[in-house]
């Protein structure tokens, strides 16, 4: 026999929107139900606890959101220079240090991100001079100056297949595009900035005289690896012959022999050592005597102690004086157009110690286990 189910049961098995609904209904009209202190106190305890844990979640999303914004949004998009307007990021300054990172395996910090972030301005600069300049370096130059970085060896007397050939070329320059990372219009844009720059040299090289004042001199070059300090040397000097101590501890730059002789050497060529050569009336500097050695020049390219062997004399300039010459000659164009630049106020540069921070962080993420095996055309060394 079935009983009948008891009022509790019977609320029980409802769904329980039947229930709540039917409470209220239940409950005398203008009463509220009943609610105890406790209940009421741990309730209000529940709300402030979820308020309190709601509002430190925020605050750590925003914490969290502002650092990700400082740390990977806004340093690669921070200008880094700009030139009538054309604008670079600090993403562009770390691709184009990445560049030398993967072609050498390595990127000196110290220098590389303020020299490279000049060359940039640089080459905006006479990209927009280029015309000006009478500088034309089209599409079809740039693509045969690739052709010709990249193509591949040919031994003497060896038999080709052109369409060989265009395969090879196109995978060495398949590598050099992974090794660098660059895209082939990026590459493309790069190598127009080198031969932009090339021809430069080439116009101020053409205003060179074949003759010249120059000084015949001898020098000793000091730097990091020559495992003597400037006072040793000259103190060695005073006992030694000059050649002697040269072949001990000169550190030759490509211009002077084992020996320390140089050879005739013009003013403008080595700037500082020009100076104490020629002398300098503007800042009241006397030149160095004939047959007496100087102390030691401190410059950009390292420690000189320097030996004048004669009076200036006009002479036929040498091949490296003349290649020296002409660098120095673009260097200056290139400072003195950015100097302008910057005065005029259509240069702008923007360079701290929190965006250098930035740019050595990335190129550490980014830099090769190992050094690179290959050279700068893609293809594998020859073996020795």
């Amino acid at each position: 026999m079935a009983f009948p189910k008891s009022r509790d049961e019977a609320d029980q098995s409802r769904p329980f929107w039947r229930r709540w609904r039917g409470n209220r209904a239940e409950r005398p009209e203008g009463t509220t139900p009943r609610v105890t202190p406790e209940f009421s106190l741990e309730r209000f305890h529940q709300r402030v606890s979820w308020a309190i844990g709601g509002f430190l979640v925020l605050v750590i999303v925003a914490v969290l959101a502002a650092g990700y914004k400082d740390k990977f949004w806004d340093p690669p998009r921070a200008e880094a220079g700009s030139v009538r307007g054309v604008s670079f990021s600090m993403g562009d300054l770390v691709q184009r240090i990445r560049v030398v990172q993967g072609i050498t395996g390595s990127a000196n910090l110290t220098t590389l991100p303020f020299e490279y972030l000049q060359r940039l301005l640089h080459a905006e600069i006479l990209r927009q001079d280029a015309e000006a300049l009478n500088i034309n370096v089209t599409e079809d130059i740039v693509d045969d100056a690739i052709h010709r970085q990249h193509d591949p060896n040919i031994r003497p007397g060896q038999i080709t297949d052109p369409g060989q050939l265009e395969e090879e070329y196109r995978n060495n320059l398949q590598i050099y595009l992974d090794r660098t990372g660059l895209s082939p219009n990026e590459y493309k844009g790069i190598v127009k900035e080198t031969l932009q720059r090339q021809v430069r040299y080439f116009q101020l090289g053409s205003e060179i005289e074949d003759t010249m004042n120059q000084v015949e001199v001898e020098w000793i070059r000091l730097d990091i690896a020559s495992g003597a300090t400037p006072t040793e040397v000259v103190a060695r000097l005073q006992n030694e012959s000059f050649a002697s101590v040269a072949r001990s501890v000169g550190v030759s730059s490509g211009y002077a022999e084992e020996s320390g002789y140089v050879g005739w050497v013009p003013r403008q060529a080595f700037k500082d050592i020009g100076a104490l050569l020629f002398g300098d009336e503007i800042l009241g500097q006397k030149p160095l005597s004939v047959g007496a050695t100087s102390q030691p020049l401190f410059t950009i390219d390292g420690i000189y102690i320097v030996h004048k062997l004669s009076e200036p004399e006009n002479r036929p300039i040498s091949d490296v004086m003349r290649f020296r010459l002409n660098g120095q000659m673009l260097e200056d164009w290139e400072q003195e157009r950015l100097r302008v630049g910057a005065s005029e106020g259509w240069v702008e540069m923007t360079f701290n110690d929190d965006l250098y921070q930035w740019v050595a962080d990335q190129l550490a993420l980014s830099a090769p286990r190992s050094s690179s095996s290959l050279d700068q055309s893609g293809n594998q060394p020859a073996q020795r």
